[in-house]
């Protein structure tokens, strides 16, 4: 609103042959008082909190709105079984409806009864283990410390290992590409 003001302000002074230098002014002051006007709504926040303790846009004084307690709500089932008309009409279109079919699809129509307590969806049969052949045990890999002699060779002998994969990979995939 101030902004729209200083703006009216200043295309009424351009009107009257006043100069550009002067509305640059005019901006300028215009920025300095909304400046020192959000400096001093600042500082006197700071201050009401440091006398009060409390901010003056704390979450405290606002009033709260009491819920529903959506926990106690339970939805109403249909209870007992339900009756499905199913039937195929004239152009072999499959119709399934709660309401009996038109008297020329009677002959065509198959009623069903439905519990909505049945699980429809079938579970995943899960394929018995197959016994496995005994592997024999193979002795615990020795483990070296990084420190030692044999740690530090392993080391370079595991790097120089995978960096011998990586090799063949990229060669594998240079070769996929056409390169």
């Amino acid at each position: 609103m101030v902004v729209f003001l200083f703006y009216a302000l200043s295309t009424k002074i351009v009107r009257n042959g006043i100069y550009k230098e002067n509305i640059t002014m005019v901006w300028k002051l215009v920025l300095k008082v909304m400046v020192m006007v959000a400096v001093m709504v600042g500082v006197s926040n700071y201050v009401l909190y440091l006398m009060t303790g409390k901010s003056p846009f704390s979450k405290d004084d606002i009033p709260t709105i009491a819920t529903p307690n959506l926990q106690n709500i339970v939805p109403a089932l249909p209870a007992g079984k339900d009756t499905v008309y199913k039937w195929t009409d004239a152009d072999g279109a499959i119709h399934y409806s709660s309401e009996p079919p038109p008297e020329s699809q009677q002959a065509s129509a198959e009623k069903m009864e439905v519990d909505p307590n049945t699980n429809l969806i079938q579970g995943i049969k899960v394929p018995e283990p197959t016994p496995e052949t005994a592997v024999s045990a193979a002795p615990p890999p020795q483990l070296h410390s990084p420190h030692s002699i044999q740690g530090a060779q392993k080391l370079i002998e595991d790097a120089k290992n995978v960096q011998n994969l990586l090799d063949e990979r990229f060669k594998k995939q240079q070769a996929a590409m056409g390169d």
